[in-house]
């Protein structure tokens, strides 16, 4: 071997070296930013009147990813929304330090509108594993997350349980944002499939829901306080959110339709849209065979719908009217259906504990 080709395999050794070295610091230095700023970001959560433990958290990953475990998670804000999960991992890609992630444990505790000693509404999710991607600018902002999750199960008393085989939420923040509720702010979808609920034993429904997808736009900027402070002054400033789109396949109805969702002063619900409904005469069979609708009626409402239905594209027939919930009930056109339970929330001053 020539000396020329022995100086360049040196050369290449020492470069390869020199690389793995520098990498090396670099993963450290990264490692040591990313346990520095889980600790402040604890510290502040502290300072504010949060409950948040973790385990003594452990490095791992290298070389491909900066990993932090940080063992079993509990938080609670003052407000009275409560987390635990029994393990909880922050990962950051060794080339890509502005996507981290966070892969979460199969058991989640959640309690919501209560004070430490208790929720007023308490369950439990259970999950095949649950991840969530987020992507941050320069100065460590959060710009998007993506939350997914497989084989999910809710469990809470005084209910059956609430299945699903796949969710997947992502949210994006849209910067700069602007003054006022007419432009948006954010973007957000959410998609979930196979969907089993409970539902009463006379009510002749299908307990499986196919596909539920939602896709929106937040309207007006959410201000930067404590969780309900801010969606109470985002709502009473006129924010909303704009459905963009909404698909249910829920054997035999489908339904697509958007809209707007929005907040009444109590922080309940409010909601208006333009649904096109397929399916609907096998719904009149079920309810005439449960008995909760006379054959009579029922031919009645067919002949009628019949008439107002138009075909889709596909040549399908299809309802088009609108479905809005207000005041509690929801209704479609002006037929009221059922009572909607409320959501457990008590607005700011409300004799609420500081949000």
């Amino acid at each position: 071997m020539s000396i020329r080709l022995r100086l360049a395999g040196l050369s290449t050794a020492v470069l390869v070296l020199a690389g793995c070295g520098a990498y090396t610091a670099y993963w450290f230095h990264v490692a040591g930013q990313l346990r520095k700023g889980v600790e402040d970001f604890a510290a502040q959560r502290r300072a504010d009147g949060w409950r948040l433990e973790f385990g003594r958290a452990a490095l791992f990953g290298f070389p491909r990813a900066v990993g932090l475990d940080l063992g079993a998670v509990s938080l609670a804000t003052p407000s009275g929304i409560q987390w635990s999960s029994e393990a909880v991992r922050l990962r950051v890609p060794g080339l890509d330090p502005l996507g981290p992630s966070l892969e979460l444990g199969t058991s989640h505790n959640l309690a919501l509108g209560g004070d430490s000693l208790g929720g007023a509404w308490r369950g439990i999710v259970t999950t095949s594993g649950a991840t969530v991607r987020l992507r941050v600018d320069g100065d460590g902002d959060l710009q998007a997350f993506a939350f997914e999750a497989g084989r999910l199960a809710l469990e809470q008393p005084g209910a059956g349980p609430l299945l699903a085989g796949h969710l997947a939420i992502s949210y994006q923040w849209l910067n700069p944002p602007d003054p006022g509720h007419e432009k948006p702010s954010a973007r957000f979808t959410l998609e979930t499939r196979d969907v089993e609920m409970s539902l009463p034993a006379d009510l002749p429904l299908n307990r499986r829901l196919e596909v539920v997808q939602v896709e929106g736009r937040v309207m007006g900027t959410i201000p930067e306080e404590a969780p309900l402070s801010a969606l109470a002054a985002w709502s009473n400033a006129g924010g909303n959110i704009e459905l963009d789109r909404v698909a249910v396949d829920w054997a035999p109805l489908s339904l697509e339709g958007d809209g707007t969702f929005a907040f009444d002063p109590a922080l309940q619900p409010l909601v208006a849209t333009t649904a096109r409904i397929r399916g609907w005469n096998e719904i009149m069979g079920r309810l005439v065979q449960a008995g909760l609708m006379e054959p009579g009626v029922a031919s009645a409402a067919e002949m009628i719908l019949a008439i107002l239905a138009r075909p889709d594209p596909q040549g399908r027939p299809t309802l088009t009217l609108a479905v809005t919930l207000q005041d509690g009930y929801l209704y479609a056109g002006q037929a009221r259906l059922f009572k909607v339970p409320p959501l457990p929330i008590t607005p700011p001053g409300s004799g609420a504990p500081p949000s």
